[in-house]
């Protein structure tokens, strides 16, 4: 990201922009005032005073109302600007530190999905009936290729550098919400999940990176295999390595940080392709000894709103 000068403005009831799909115009909706912010811009590497500065920058008093801030950044890994929304709850200020949760979309979609969906409502009543903490909320752009290319790089994972997206959300967008915001810089403090398309990604992350993520989520998970058992989720995600040499599973696993993950997946019970590649990753991850649990819902291969609740109960918990 490169840095440029940030535009606000003060809006009452609706953000309008355009639609990315370019079938028109969309309005994502929100009770209370919003901002809008375009921005483009880099941490700093490596200075912790200007880190500090920003974090420090504005939001002295508890916000009255959650908002909903629309960014967008332009990524250098990408070569583009690319669009992610933010939500702030209610309180928010900077003197406390918020724990995050990425949430990503489908292949269909784009980053108004959680909000047309009214995940942002759902969290509001959770945050103000104590039953979760204050959390920060990022739901970035994430599609860019197309799906014959998605889906083949999905089955050689490991086998090349990371996708751009990848290196765009674990380091550009991950550095520049913690290097702005009040967040909790520990893994134990950031989270990420997604549906479908953004649920594989979210694992595939989550999975490659367990010092910067400590729980990931996968709604109907794209995952490219019906079968994890035996060595294949480590063939999937180490191809390199020998694993026809490793004696221990186990220790393998815990070396690559798996134990320190906690991971919640789902599946539609009916029509949903990924079902049966998702209980078998359950039972693999299970079987290692990494804390899983997977829940196969009603209906096919759908983002289940009525689930929300059991979503950020996972991420946001309280101690």
């Amino acid at each position: 990201m490169k840095n440029k000068s940030d535009k606000k403005y003060l809006l009452k009831g609706q953000i309008k922009r355009k639609d990315t799909s370019k079938k028109g115009i969309r309005t994502v909706r929100q009770q209370t005032a919003l901002f809008f912010i375009i921005v483009s811009g880099l941490l700093l590497y490596g200075c912790s005073n200007h880190v500090q500065d920003l974090r420090s920058t504005g939001y002295a008093e508890p916000l009255a109302e959650s908002q909903l801030i629309e960014l967008s950044a332009e990524s250098e890994y990408m070569g583009r600007e690319m669009p992610f929304l933010l939500y702030l709850p209610k309180g928010y200020c900077n003197k406390k530190e918020y724990p995050v949760w990425y949430g990503l979309h489908g292949y269909s979609s784009d980053e108004t999905m959680w909000i047309k969906n009214d995940i942002t409502k759902v969290a509001d009543q959770l945050i103000g009936s104590g039953e979760i903490k204050p959390l920060i909320m990022v739901f970035p752009f994430v599609k860019d290729a197309s799906f014959k290319e998605i889906t083949a790089d999905f089955e050689d994972d490991g086998k090349f550098d990371e996708r751009n997206i990848d290196k765009f959300i674990n380091e550009e967008l991950v550095q520049y919400i913690d290097s702005h915001y009040c967040t909790d810089l520990s893994a134990k403090g950031r989270s990420i999940g997604g549906f479908s398309m953004g649920g594989m990604i979210a694992l595939r992350i989550a999975f490659h990176h367990t010092d910067r993520f400590s729980m990931v989520s996968g709604y109907s998970a794209a995952v490219t295999s019906s079968d994890y058992s035996d060595r294949q989720l480590e063939e999937w995600l180490y191809p390199n390595d020998n694993m026809k040499d490793v004696k221990n599973l186990i220790r393998f696993d815990h070396k690559k940080g798996f134990d320190k993950l906690k991971v919640y997946l789902d599946a539609g019970s009916s029509n949903d392709p990924f079902s049966e590649g998702l209980q078998s990753l359950n039972d693999a991850l299970q079987i290692r000894n990494i804390e899983s649990e997977f829940h196969l819902l009603d209906g096919g291969h759908t983002l289940r709103a009525n689930q929300f609740e059991s979503y950020l109960r996972f991420f946001a918990a309280k101690d």
